[in-house]
Parts: C-alpha cells; structure tokens; sequence
C-alpha cells in the first residue's frame, strides 16, 4: 500500500485542502505541508530495499473486463525520479507558504500543487501504458492553472502555448500506445517488453520509438521541441518554475529510459545519431540564449534547456557509464536549478525584481541566496567537487567510450558557456555597484531560506557523498543497455 499511498495521498487530500486553507489558512498549510512530505517519507524508507537490489512492486485489480491493473513498481531506475519528485514537491510546497501569501486564490493554488505532485509521482510508478498515459495527462491540467492564473506577463497567452506543445507531444505519446497495443494486445509494461523487443529495429519498429521519442522530447524541451519551455517556466509562479524546470522535465527523461530504450532498444539505436545531433543543438543552442538573457528567471529557463541536451546525450550514447551520468545528473540538475529558481523567487520576493540591469550589490545583503546561487551555477556547469561536475564527467566518458568524440568536445565547450552564463549573473546580481537604494533589504525569510538550505546542502554532499545513490542509478543503467 506505501506505493499506492506516494501517489494519492495528495491526490485524495485536494479537497480537504482548499476547504482548510479557505477556513483557516494555516491549517490547511500545515495539511499541505503533511500530505506532501508522506510521500518523501514513504520514498526514503524504500530506499534499504532498493539500495540492497530489491524492487517493491504492488497490483491492484482495477477494470477486470479489460484486464487493467493498477500495477505499480519502484525499482533502481524509478527511485531516483520518485526521490526527486517527492522531496522537490515538498520543498515547494514549504517555499510557497510565504513566496504565494500575497497572491489570490491561495486556496486554490496548493489544492493544485498537491495534483500536480500526484501526477508526477503516478508517472514515475505506473506499470501500465493506459494509466502512464492517464498520468502523463494529470500533469499537463493542473501545471496549465497553476502557470494560467498565478502566472506572470501574459499568463493566459503563456499557458495556452504550454497546454498546446505539451500536449502535442502527448498526441505523439498516444499514437505510440495505440500501435503497440494493436500489436501486442497487452498494456502492461512487463508483457509489452518482451514482444516490443522482439520487433527488432524493424521500420514499424522505428516510427513508434520515433512517436514515443518526440512525446518525451517535447516534455524534455529538447530542441526544436523547446520553444514552449522560456515563456512557462520564466512566467510561472516561483515554486511551480522550480517544479517544472527542476522536475517536470525529468519525467520525460524516465519515458524515454523506461519506454523507449526499455521496449523497443534496437529501434532508439536506429535513430540515435539523429537523437545525438539534437542533443548537442540542444545544449549549444540553450546556453547561448541563456548567455544574451536579462531577466533572471528567463536565463535560468534557458539554462534548463542546455541542461536537458546533456541528460540526452548521455542516453543516446548508449553506455552504460553515460546513461548513469544521465540518470545522476537528473538529480544533481533537478536540486541545483531547483535552489537557483528559489533564489530568484527570493528576489522577486524581496525586490520584485529580476532584471540583471537593475540589480547589483546584494551579496552581503543576502549571503544564503549569493551562496546558493554561486554553488547552483557552478554545480550545473561542472565545476568540481560539485555533484554536478560527477555525472557530466560520466556523460562524456559514456559518449567517448560509444565513439563520438567530436560531439564530446562541443559538450565540454558548452560548458564553458555554461559557466559564463552563471558568472555574469552572479556579478550582475550581487558583485556590480547597486542600481538602487538598499537600505532594508534582507536576505530570505526563514522558511524560504529553509528549503534552499536544504537544497545547498545536497548539491554539495552530492559531490563527495554520492555512492549511495550511483550505486542504484548504476544497476539502472546497466538494465537499460
């Protein structure tokens, strides 16, 4: 029941939620608060299971008639998305309690943070296509609310474009289901598996691993698929700009790993060297964007994109050493960028602002955001003994060891204009005169400060403590190939 519990305790606390914090706003913060840290608790106590290499797997009947189960597995590969998703939604939702208390409609706000974080979780555990598809979906609906109506600049404008791209690349999802269903007659994934496989690298084959591709491209905002990407994560509400960029992506990642490489592996290798093109214009082409932005959170969103190219390119090499760098660098990328898009919440919160234009002289006004934007950036861009610098060394060493040499070199220079990127925020943000009067600006208030604490601590420990989690994220990796 612990696995059923992760996705829908939130899911069934919606309700109570929004009638609580309607009544009593604290109250229904502290409910919030609670029935988004059961599921990271339920994740964490896993993980002895996972880590010794047990999976926990729980079946429940569901539609009989149709032979659909609720079938539901947490094994090395989904554990670090579920560990990501639950830990991220209850930091978000701590962060929100202060960064939302001005905005209308709170009650109704983290009644959807709390579907949102249902979605993500049921995304990650579901061992059957209807339902993946069923909760794929789930994340698009409330993340459309959440971006629409507490949004910033032309949100209505801004959530429209992201309903429309995502769920086109969903369409390309569903078409991908429809035809293996029609060719298997199954849905769940462990008997789909063994016929998809046998299909070979067949050109049926290839044009449903090509349709399920772009369904997680698109979710990845893998170029050109990620144009949609700047406009919602920028003009999102803070906390949900760290969900989307920090988490959300991460899901397509899990179904390109779980569904496309796991089920039809001859026919991704078919089409990796047009996916390996895509990555490095990914990567190249969101860090120069990222380099000519102004606004904060704008650059941050570009930035995710150049991150996402990495993360392909390490399962496109299809190494085992490069697909555990890609899996890692969910983790190390999804604390790192979570913590900066805070700080920039921080900002906003406290300035209401975020042009590098207008800012400057705020590092000894606010060390614990200059110190988590500092580390956040150099993390991202690989910079040692950060956790950051470890799985994008294990990237390129995936993609040396599969032959792509030429494609290594322009990754690392892409770090290069990682790195500047960051440098320039920095020294626009904390280290350049002030361009305004700083009398009375303070640094985070104590529970926004909490989470990025928290996050600050990981990106480090990530660097030097991180065998645990490698260790499980390797065997997932060498499941994979």
């Amino acid at each position: 029941m612990l696995l059923l519990a992760s996705i829908f305790i939130q899911m069934l606390a919606t309700p109570f939620i929004y009638l609580l914090t309607r009544a009593r706003r604290r109250v229904g913060e502290v409910a919030s608060a609670v029935a988004s840290l059961i599921p990271f608790l339920i994740v964490l106590s896993l993980f002895p299971v996972v880590y010794g290499g047990g999976r926990v797997w729980e079946s429940y009947p569901w539609i009989s008639s149709l032979g659909l189960h609720l079938s539901l597995l947490l094994d090395e590969l989904s554990y670090p998305f579920a560990l990501l998703i639950s830990l991220m939604g209850f930091l978000a939702t701590i962060y929100s309690m202060k960064y939302m208390e001005r905005e209308h409609g709170y009650e109704s706000y983290m009644a959807l943070l709390m579907l949102f974080g249902s979605g993500m979780m049921g995304v990650i555990l579901v061992q059957n296509l209807f339902l993946f598809y069923i909760f794929w979906e789930l994340m698009l609906v409330p993340s459309y609310f959440l971006i629409a109506y507490w949004g910033t600049g032309k949100p209505r404008v801004i959530g429209f474009k992201y309903f429309i791209f995502t769920h086109a690349g969903a369409l390309a999802m569903l078409l991908g289901i429809i035809w293996i269903f029609t060719i298997t007659g199954a849905l769940e994934f462990s008997e789909v598996a063994g016929a998809t496989r046998a299909m070979g690298a067949s050109s049926t084959a290839i044009v449903i691993a090509s349709l399920l591709f772009v369904g997680a491209a698109v979710k990845m905002a893998v170029f050109p698929f990620h144009t949609w990407l700047p406009d919602a994560h920028a003009e999102a509400p803070t906390p949900i700009s760290v969900l989307l960029s920090g988490v959300m992506i991460k899901t397509g990642v899990y179904a390109l790993a779980r569904i496309v490489m796991g089920f039809l592996p001859q026919a991704f290798s078919a089409i990796s060297s047009a996916v390996a093109l895509l990555a490095v214009a990914t990567m190249v082409w969101g860090g120069l964007m990222a380099m000519v932005q102004s606004d904060v959170k704008r650059l941050l969103a570009y930035s995710s994109v150049s991150q996402m190219g990495y993360i392909l390119f390490g399962l496109v090499a299809l190494a085992p050493v490069g697909v555990a760098g890609s899996l890692f660098h969910v983790l190390n990328h999804g604390f790192a960028k979570g913590m900066l898009f805070m700080g920039a919440g921080v900002l906003i919160h406290e300035l209401n602002e975020r042009d590098l234009g207008k800012l400057g002289g705020l590092a000894s006004r606010m060390p614990i955001t200059a110190m988590a934007f500092l580390l956040g950036g150099l993390s991202i861009a690989g910079t040692p003994p950060l956790g950051g610098f470890a799985s994008e060394w294990m990237i390129f060493s995936g993609a040396m060891e599969s032959g792509m040499p030429l494609y290594t070199a322009i990754a690392i220079v892409a770090t290069a204009i990682t790195a500047g990127y960051y440098l320039r925020m920095m020294r626009a943000i904390f280290f350049l005169k002030p361009k305004r009067n700083l009398d009375g600006v303070g640094d985070a208030p104590p529970t926004m400060a909490a989470t990025i604490s928290a996050l600050l601590a990981l990106v480090v420990i990530l660097g030097f403590l991180n065998y645990p989690i490698t260790s499980i994220i390797s065997r997932a990796a060498a499941s994979i190939i």
